[in-house]
């Protein structure tokens, strides 16, 4: 089905609280019925959608006419033999039993010291740009004498950076023959991107013919992209989560982006109006132009094209893995449209397909706007800190407003401490998981009051500068997706008017080191048999190479703790007192070390541990 309802239970009545909206996969809106393909195939996989791809033996003139391709001439039509239209034909047939013959042409034109002879440079656009290695044509087996002796071939990848400033093709030549003895023609070339093919035979004298002309490839193009129509949801909604289903190889990378918006039209459609280069973004009539408006203008009257960030978000971006278990979407709610895109790239044969995209969405939306601010907005690093999650919301007559908020965060979330209403303390209950502390909800009574402000205590240690506490708020009793908050100012007194907290830039990347019980006795007497040693990570603003190791008073490595990446956070581990080999180690001192490789040198800190029997 198109579109998936989730119902929910609520005082006894059935309300609609959940909708999910399918593109692709089984029984989803088609991806061409809601947008525009880019060199995109919604045919090999059913439902889904991948780069256009070819194998060595696809020969890709064949199939150029599908893709909107072409074979044209470089000259004027009043340089071309009559019979072009119809013997150009002959090239691309896959008949080798016709072929376009060109018998000498006599240029009386041509100056003493020019060429006396035309000729018909050929010209094909594969309608795409496809990893191509081979370039093939050949004469009619019983026609010998008709070979092209001399030719240049070039090459265009398609890009508009291949173009001059007037914008011609730059070409790349790939073969420059002099004197070709061969009935069929094979031009081996490095496996680069081409979208055009020209191939220029010598002037001459002599009848020359192609039966057939061909190229080949493999892999997929390099760029390709979807784009939906805004899509509309029918009312102002809620937006939740998106995900999707798909295939991914090592080397390519996937994009999917979102924008939400008030109207049908994302984009300003600009007019030339004559006067020097003044654009003006409405029409003849002084009313602001739609796509068709402006596609049906003259090319010289059309203006720029540019974004409505007015009505319209900028575009939200995701990386494929994202999406797999589902992930918020970015773009601003509560909206009524929506628009999606998602681009491949890919890297020769490496490429990657989406079967199936979901999003989801709830109407009306709980409250009409929910702004909030965290307090303080500064800490030090690794500290752990009492914060305020402040939020203020603006409800219009009809919506139910809620009684539950839930915020996630990169910081750990350590305790909640009070909910109050107006100021007002007020009972609640949470849920906060301290084996993955990054999420935690409060329920409290319903807030269904125009401007209340909700404020929420609790502790956490952030690590990184920048560290964004989001948050949305929801009617718990439904099962409804929630309405995002966003920054802005919930309480006068309070300066941050934002969502992400700061740190110090400056200082240690390593913070405190913590070894218990301190000494240890690992005798498997189930008391004290393994030290759990504790260490923070801060300041980073991404991964790093990170070691943990113990080391005897010797020197000797004893055990490799860990050996990978580490990002900003609180990290906790156990030894047992056992060497690489299994083998307990003997009683003694010992030391730990942790080290951090960043872009200002490696930091390392070591404590002293005792093993004891």
């Amino acid at each position: 089905m198109k579109r998936i309802l989730i119902w929910a239970l609520a005082l006894a009545t059935v309300v609609e609280a959940r909708e999910i909206y399918q593109v692709g996969g089984s029984g989803g809106f088609a991806w061409n019925e809601i947008g525009a393909l880019t060199f995109i195939d919604d045919k090999q996989v059913l439902g889904g959608i991948q780069p256009l791809g070819t194998q060595i033996d696809d020969n890709l003139i064949a199939t150029m006419a599908d893709r909107g391709g072409e074979l044209t001439s470089l000259v004027s039509i009043y340089t071309l033999p009559g019979d072009w239209p119809e013997q150009r034909a002959f090239l691309v047939d896959g008949d080798p039993a016709t072929a376009f013959v060109h018998p000498p042409r006599i240029n009386f034109f041509a100056t003493t010291s020019g060429i006396p002879f035309y000729t018909v440079p050929m010209f094909f656009d594969l309608g795409a740009p496809f990893q191509v290695e081979r370039v093939r044509f050949n004469v009619r087996g019983d026609h010998p004498a008709h070979k092209i002796r001399q030719y240049r071939l070039y090459v265009n990848d398609g890009r508009e950076e291949s173009r001059n400033k007037k914008g011609n093709l730059l070409w790349t030549m790939v073969r420059n023959e002099r004197d070709n003895l061969n009935l069929v023609v094979e031009v081996d070339i490095e496996p680069q991107v081409v979208r055009h093919i020209y191939l220029h035979p010598h002037e001459s004298g002599e009848t020359w013919e192609i039966a057939e002309f061909e190229a080949y490839g493999r892999g997929f193009v390099p760029n390709a992209s979807f784009v939906s129509d805004p899509i509309d949801l029918g009312q102002v909604s809620s937006l939740g989560r998106v995900w999707w289903g798909g295939q991914l190889d090592r080397d390519a990378k996937i994009l999917i982006q979102t924008r939400s918006g008030d109207d049908n039209q994302p984009e300003v459609y600009w007019r030339k109006t004559g006067v020097g280069y003044e654009e003006v973004p409405y029409g003849l009539n002084g009313q602001p132009m739609t796509r068709k408006q402006y596609g049906a203008m003259p090319q010289n009257v059309q203006g720029k094209i540019t974004q409505d960030l007015e009505n319209w978000s900028v575009w939200q971006t995701y990386e494929y893995a994202d999406g797999l278990g589902g992930t918020r979407i970015l773009s601003p709610g509560p909206r009524q449209y929506l628009q999606l895109r998602v681009d491949f790239f890919s890297s020769g044969q490496q490429g990657g397909r989406i079967d199936s995209l979901f999003f989801e969405y709830s109407q009306p939306p709980v409250v009409k706007t929910v702004v909030g601010e965290i307090d303080p907005a500064s800490v030090n690093p690794a500290e752990p800190v009492r914060f305020t999650y402040a939020v203020r919301t603006r409800l219009e007559t009809g919506q139910s407003g809620f009684n539950a908020l839930e915020v996630r965060t990169p910081a750990q979330l350590e305790a909640v401490h009070a909910v109050r209403i107006d100021r007002a303390e007020v009972a609640f209950d949470h849920e906060l998981d301290l084996a993955d502390p990054h999420t935690f909800k409060v329920r409290f009574p319903r807030i269904d009051t125009d401007q209340t402000l909700l404020e929420v205590d609790f502790d956490a240690r952030v690590f990184v500068y920048g560290t964004t506490f989001s948050g949305s708020v929801t009617d718990a009793e439904l099962d409804e997706v929630g309405q995002e908050v966003t920054a802005g100012d919930a309480v006068a007194e309070l300066l941050n008017d934002g969502l992400s907290v700061r740190t110090a830039l400056q200082g240690a990347l390593l913070g405190a080191m913590d070894a218990t019980p301190n000494p240890f006795s690992p005798n498997g007497d189930g008391v004290n048999d393994q030290i759990e040693i504790s260490y923070t990570l801060q300041r980073l603003t991404g991964a790093v190479p990170l070691m943990a190791e113990i080391y005897d008073l010797a020197g000797r490595r004893v055990r490799l703790l860990r050996g990978d990446w580490g990002t900003s956070a609180h990290y906790q581990f156990a030894w047992d007192g056992r060497e690489e080999g299994g083998h307990l180690a003997p009683p003694g001192l010992y030391l730990v070390r942790i080290a951090v490789e960043a872009d200002s040198g490696t930091e390392e800190r070591l404590t002293q541990i005792g093993l004891v029997y």
